[in-house]
């Protein structure tokens, strides 16, 4: 009981601090209304769906995740955010049992293996320069170079409701959203009426008493010099 409680708490201390920062009015993905928007330009994402534990439970929750997303758009100025957009994710909601990592170890839980969807969001909206307003990492390395889907420092943990994954549209054009799920590979696609530069990205690693550090850099349009976008501990 106490738990649930307390996870209620978290909750409406959640909402309550998108209530005063007006997220009301700026947070979501809106129906496409096929408003004859020309959407011109496309970059694309797609990353592979790995043999696992719970592989079925990862995917069942995936496509409910993806459902509840897909084919809207994020406009000028507003803000998307990963539970927003799912909600509580829940037995009753259809939600599967699926990999999770919490405090350093792998377990299960329900809605387990949304990172992955999280993480191809964070990595594309990085790439094309969108501006990142929340993002958590990983407290563990699970994978090696021959394992490994997605460079180390592109993931996006998400955790309902303390850890989100919030990006803002700082373009001035509206960004279009789709995904598509099969049993081996999860694609993310932005479309756009205009084109966006993709940037670059570079990785620095040092591994040192039992952790990765791993600093993520993006290219810089002023002056050259690469931009830190963020500089993570894993657990190895």
């Amino acid at each position: 009981m106490i738990p649930l409680i307390k996870r209620k708490i978290k909750v409406i201390l959640r909402w309550f601090g998108i209530f005063l920062q007006g997220g009301h009015f700026r947070f979501g993905l809106k129906p496409y209304l096929g408003d004859h928007t020309i959407w011109s330009e496309e970059s694309i994402l797609t990353l592979p769906i790995l043999s696992s534990p719970f592989k079925e439970g990862k995917l069942h929750n995936l496509q409910i995740a993806i459902t509840r997303m897909n084919n809207k758009v994020l406009y000028p100025g507003k803000i998307f955010s990963f539970w927003y957009e799912i909600r509580e994710p829940t037995i009753k909601k259809g939600f599967k049992e699926g990999r999770v990592i919490r405090k350093g170890e792998v377990s299960s839980e329900i809605a387990g293996g949304l990172c992955q969807l999280s993480g191809i969001i964070y990595y594309l909206s990085l790439e094309l320069g969108l501006e990142i307003l929340e993002r958590f990492p990983h407290s563990r390395d699970l994978y090696n170079e021959d394992t490994r889907f997605t460079p180390l420092g592109t993931d996006a943990s998400v955790v309902y409701p303390t850890k989100d994954l919030r990006i803002k549209n700082t373009l001035s054009f509206p960004l279009h959203f789709s995904w598509d799920l099969n049993e081996s590979e999860l694609t993310f696609r932005i479309q756009s009426p205009f084109p966006i530069k993709r940037k670059k990205l570079y990785f620095k690693q040092t591994d040192k008493n039992g952790f990765s550090n791993v600093q993520v850099f993006l290219d810089s349009e002023t002056d050259g010099k690469p931009i830190l976008c963020s500089s993570d501990d894993y657990k190895l």
